[in-house]
């Protein structure tokens, strides 16, 4: 992969006219990219949507019904939490890669985590209605993802940040992403109970791209309708960090000569590097 100078950088940034959003991540720790701006289709989205409702039941025997929650019976704590993810989704299907190889989001992760950053997790996050019997606000408690590191941080080098495509509209209600803004200044995790009441949360149409730091608190608020949400999510990190999931070698030549980046989405699976192999089975699984 050719490397991008800063004056690449800075083009890339008037380009896409993405000002804003690089300093809502250097203020805010978080920015949501609308629809617009990324170049991608709402049919696509919906696609991928699906794409990732196919691959769980697959993996599960469970029918998905966007409009409604599963009937199924889960051991563990799907039932408790109405959560369920599905990992290495860009080995499943070709409409995975066009959002780890995308240019919009490209610029972004190379703002918080270098030229030469990796892809770490693929996974699909399917979330139905919570349970009454689930006491709290919050099913996804707050947390840090670089919490993998020692504190403090310096939050100008985070060392992990993650993407969230929404591939449901995102409210509150309906369980969205909640987060601290400013919270990835702090340089630390949140103590017990700090978080939530100074939690807001990321409210945004299907097809949008969240985009934070590994350094900023942020869960997930209770989903109180019924029905899915759909998330598509990849962590990446810094090239001297291991990824949570391997991809190197996973991913067809197919997929990569068909990227519209071929050379970007080689440096992020760490084609031609030695490392390694961790992580080698998909699986399904809930946070």
């Amino acid at each position: 992969m050719q490397n991008h100078d800063l004056t690449d950088q800075a083009s890339d940034i008037e380009k896409y006219d993405l000002a804003q959003h690089i300093r809502d991540l250097d203020e805010i720790g978080l920015t949501i990219v609308p629809p617009a701006k990324l170049g991608l289709t709402i049919d696509y989205f919906e696609q991928l949507r699906d794409a990732i409702l196919r691959v769980a039941s697959e993996r599960t025997g469970v029918m998905f019904d966007l409009d409604k929650n599963p009937t199924a019976v889960f051991n563990g704590r799907p039932d408790e939490i109405g959560h369920l993810i599905v990992s290495h989704l860009i080995h499943e299907d070709q409409l995975f890669e066009p959002v780890v190889s995308n240019p919009v989001k490209r610029v972004l992760m190379t703002h918080l985590l270098g030229e030469n950053h990796r892809l770490a997790v693929s996974d699909g996050w399917i979330k139905w209605q919570t349970p009454d019997s689930w006491e709290g606000e919050a099913t996804t408690g707050f947390h840090a993802d670089q919490s993998v590191v020692p504190p403090p941080w310096n939050w100008k080098l985070p060392h992990i940040a993650n993407m969230n495509w929404t591939l449901t509209d995102y409210t509150k209600e309906d369980g969205a992403l909640a987060y601290v803004p400013g919270s990835h200044l702090e340089g630390r995790l949140p103590e017990l109970g700090e978080a939530l009441p100074l939690s807001v949360p990321v409210e945004a149409p299907m097809g949008s791209l969240v985009l934070f730091s590994g350094c900023l608190w942020h869960g997930a608020f209770r989903k109180n309708t019924p029905g899915l949400r759909v998330t598509l999510l990849g962590q990446h990190c810094r090239p001297y960090m291991s990824p949570f999931q391997d991809f190197k070698g996973r991913v067809s030549e197919e997929t990569i000569l068909a990227s519209q980046d071929p050379g970007y989405l080689r440096s992020l699976l760490r084609e031609g590097e030695e490392q390694l192999r961790i992580d080698p089975v998909p699986s399904t699984r809930v946070v």
